[in-house]
């Protein structure tokens, strides 16, 4: 059996919650999507992540910098985490 891993810290420790896969570290989730051959893949969605982090660069300018670059680890072709940089 393949192990379980998190695409965004590594972590090995997942938990199941509502048929998504929940990292325990970093709480990202991802779920089963299916494809055209009827097999399984992973499918990770950060946009919740993308969208707390940029919450918290408008609530917390001081660490405004650091969440943008957060960001744009996660989603390079992010349009709104480049204004928050300088």
């Amino acid at each position: 059996m393949k192990s379980l891993e998190c695409a965004a810290c590594g972590s090995k420790e997942l938990f199941q919650e509502a048929g998504n896969f929940v990292c325990a570290y970093c709480q990202s989730r991802f779920g089963p999507e299916t494809d055209k051959s009827g097999s399984k893949n992973t499918a990770i969605d950060m946009q919740a992540d993308i969208d707390a982090l940029l919450a918290k660069c408008v609530s917390d300018p001081g660490g405004r910098v650091r969440y943008a670059r957060l960001i744009l680890d996660i989603d390079p072709t992010n349009t709104e985490a480049p204004k928050y940089l300088y």
